[in-house]
């Protein structure tokens, strides 16, 4: 349907605007110029045309949404695709972990040497390897039997240069789970703490405010705690630890 023609013809005894189809003026009946008929701006109705076709064009493609929901589609494939790496990821285990069984028996033992290091007086350099730890650590933490089915296997360490991570590992419904928490021993005020650096469920590194949300690292630290309380205790002896590959060392000071 054509638009309306906005222009009006202006009579020239009473300069009233009438519609451009009468021939005489509405109001005092004279005779209308229609020479004075204002043009009409072609260009401008041609581009609004043109426009109106545009517009209805698009609302009438049934591609026009083509573009958003590709972008729609690639989102959800990359969600789905994080989600099973993650997945993947935490299923494994930590790199280096030691195997569950080992007919190796500790060169020596982890307890003994710990108390003969305490109770020496003048400053001492002990080393301990991480396999002696690990046996100690199987003897020592006791985890509990969580909900659900899930079975506490084992507590074991790894040690790499200036990091000790500890993790606790689950059996539920035959997948294994493990929980570490990667910390560096800290000095302060005379005071050894451990300084949480990464929390991971297998291989997938966690977020800390998310770990810690979820008390992930509490948990493991807390275990281990636990059953080296009376060691933890004796920790005021120590004057230097110093972590490598596969062995930590303990400097103690001398005894007053």
């Amino acid at each position: 349907m054509p638009k309306p023609d906005p222009r009006k013809l202006t009579c020239t005894a009473c300069q009233h605007e009438n519609e451009i189809e009468r021939v005489y003026c509405h109001n005092c009946g004279e005779k209308l110029d229609r020479s004075l008929l204002p043009a009409l701006d072609e260009t401008k109705e041609s581009e609004n045309l043109e426009k109106t076709r545009t517009k209805v064009k698009k609302m009438m493609n049934p591609n026009r949404l083509a573009w958003a929901h590709s972008l729609k589609t690639f989102v959800l494939i990359e969600v789905f695709a994080a989600v099973v790496a993650a997945g993947f990821l935490a299923s494994q285990a930590p790199e280096n972990a030691p195997p569950m069984k080992t007919d190796r028996m500790p060169s020596v033992d982890a307890k003994e040497m710990w108390d003969g290091m305490i109770n020496t007086r003048p400053s001492v350099v002990v080393a301990f390897l991480e396999p002696d730890i690990n046996y100690y650590l199987r003897k020592s933490v006791k985890g509990n039997a969580g909900s659900l089915g899930i079975k506490y296997d084992r507590t074991f360490v790894i040690l790499d240069p200036g990091l000790v991570s500890l993790t606790a590992q689950r059996d539920a419904w035959g997948l294994r789970i493990y929980n570490t928490v990667g910390f560096k021993p800290v000095l302060a005020d005379g005071k050894w703490s451990a300084e949480v650096q990464r929390v991971s469920i297998g291989r997938l590194t966690i977020p800390a405010g998310l770990a810690k949300l979820a008390k992930l690292d509490s948990t493991v630290l807390n275990a281990v705690a636990k059953a080296f309380e009376k060691e933890i205790k004796n920790l005021d002896r120590i004057e230097k630890i110093e972590v490598v590959q596969n062995t930590i060392t303990f400097t103690t000071k001398p005894a007053q």
